[in-house]
């Protein structure tokens, strides 16, 4: 269970998203909740604004946040910090002692340096503790069933699995283990032209996969998983594609892969810039 989750707010509407979505979290798991502002002095400075003003636009957007949640989770503990400097190293430092990273994103596109925004794969992989990004688009009433996970195909996703083991048993949803996996056309064309078809490297992974699930059906009685090995020459569209109606996508931050494009790393950062649903990034040893 969950103790603290850490929250950006900066007053957008992306940010309030990620705070409807970790308050609801924190009231399943029991956690408090960490609210987060950080103030850029040398941004503010550049755009030409008043550090005293911008200070209380924070200061409001930080009361505003508190009372939402006061009024919605009475008994919650909520604390607010106001921190200076760049904001992704304040994020990362603010983190410790903390059991989840909550943060809003533009959907479809790139944004800057605020919080709302704030590189999620910048802080995902120099935190400690998993991060969340949820889409500004994520509704409240969204009914999404099921947690998929990636699953890279050299194995090493550890940490990734681990955490989507535990939110399937803790939500009593369905467990999806998914391996994208493929070449690009210009190399599997020619290949399957030449009689090299790669069939039978997805039927490997796909015997992979029906393994790990019976292994984990056994080791937790009840759990309802399954694996899915899906060619693509993209893993990204392979990933979104089939979590788009599913409640919650965990990836981890990298991958050695050799065979085809890693499902991580760039697939991770590719994954962020385009989100569908709430997704979490889970560092990996």
């Amino acid at each position: 269970m969950m103790k603290k989750i850490l929250v950006g707010i900066d007053g957008s509407a992306r940010g309030a998203r990620a705070l409807h979505w970790a308050a609801r979290r924190a009231s399943r798991e029991g956690a408090n909740l960490e609210l987060l502002s950080v103030v850029d002095s040398r941004k503010v400075k550049e755009a030409g604004a008043s550090i005293e003003d911008v200070q209380e636009a924070v200061e409001a957007n930080l009361d505003k946040a508190r009372n939402f949640v006061a009024k919605r989770y009475p008994n919650m503990q909520v604390e607010m910090r106001i921190a200076e400097g760049e904001v992704v190293e304040n994020i990362v430092d603010a983190s410790v002692g903390c059991d989840l990273i909550v943060l809003g994103s533009h959907h479809g596109i790139s944004v800057g340096d605020t919080i709302g925004g704030a590189k999620p794969l910048r802080v995902a992989v120099s935190a400690a503790v998993p991060t969340a990004v949820i889409p500004a688009d994520w509704a409240e009433d969204y009914d999404g069933e099921g947690v998929v996970v990636g699953i890279d195909p050299d194995g090493s996703t550890k940490q990734a699995l681990d955490f989507s083991i535990a939110e399937a048993i803790a939500t009593e949803q369905p467990l999806r283990l998914i391996t994208g996996w493929g070449l690009p056309a210009w190399i599997s064309k020619p290949a399957e032209a030449m009689g090299g078809g790669l069939g039978p490297v997805g039927e490997q992974y796909q015997v992979r996969l029906d393994s790990l699930a019976a292994v984990l059906r056994e080791e937790y009685g009840g759990l309802d998983v399954r694996g899915h090995a899906v060619e693509g020459s993209s893993p990204t569209r392979v990933l979104q594609g089939y979590a788009k109606t599913r409640g919650v996508l965990v990836l981890g931050t990298r991958s050695r892969a050799a065979l085809g494009r890693a499902l991580f790393g760039s697939v991770t950062h590719s994954t962020l810039l385009n989100l569908t649903i709430p997704t979490v990034i889970v560092p990996q040893d």
